[in-house]
C-alpha cells in the first residue's frame, strides 16, 4: 500500500480546477492510502477563516472532501507545513512504507526528489503525474 500525503496547495489547486482527485490517483496507483496531516487540514481552516465568496466555498467544499480520507496526527518535528511533510514522508520510509507526496511547490519538489520520495504534480492544469521513483 502507498502512502499519499498531499499538501494544502496541492488540494486547493485540485478543487479551484475541477480536478477528481480520486480519480487521478486511481489512474496512478492501485492500491493506495490518502493521509491528510493535521497540519495541512489546519492551515485550510485558518484560509477559510480569511477567505471571501468564491475562495471560500471552495475551501469549503475541500474541507468536507478530505473528511472521507485518515488524518494523521504527525508526531514528527517541524514548525511548518512543508517541513512536517517531508519529516513525516522520511519517517514512514524509514518504516519501511511506500510514501508519495502531492505538492506543485517547486522548492518542496526539488528537495523531495533529492531524497528519493516520490511526488504527484498536477500538469496542465487537469491530470496528475508521477515524478520518481517508488
Amino acid at each position: 500500500m502507498i502512502l499519499v500525503i498531499p499538501d494544502t496547495n496541492f488540494l486547493i489547486y485540485g478543487v479551484k480546477h475541477g480536478i477528481n482527485i480520486d480519480y487521478e490517483l486511481d489512474r496512478l496507483f492501485n492500491c493506495y492510502k490518502v493521509v491528510i496531516l493535521r497540519c495541512v487540514r489546519e492551515e485550510l481552516e485558518k484560509l477559510r477563516g480569511r477567505l471571501k465568496g468564491k475562495e471560500r466555498y471552495s475551501v469549503s467544499l475541500l474541507l468536507s472532501l478530505i473528511r472521507r480520507y485518515e488524518e494523521e496526527d504527525e508526531d514528527v518535528p517541524g514548525k511548518y507545513a512543508d517541513e512536517i511533510i517531508v519529516n513525516y514522508a522520511l519517517k514512514c520510509r524509514e518504516r519501511g512504507k511506500k510514501v508519495v507526496v502531492c505538492t506543485n511547490d517547486k522548492e518542496l519538489k526539488e528537495r523531495l526528489l533529492e531524497m528519493g520520495i516520490p511526488v504527484v504534480v498536477v500538469k496542465q492544469k487537469k491530470y496528475f503525474e508521477l515524478q520518481g521513483d517508488l
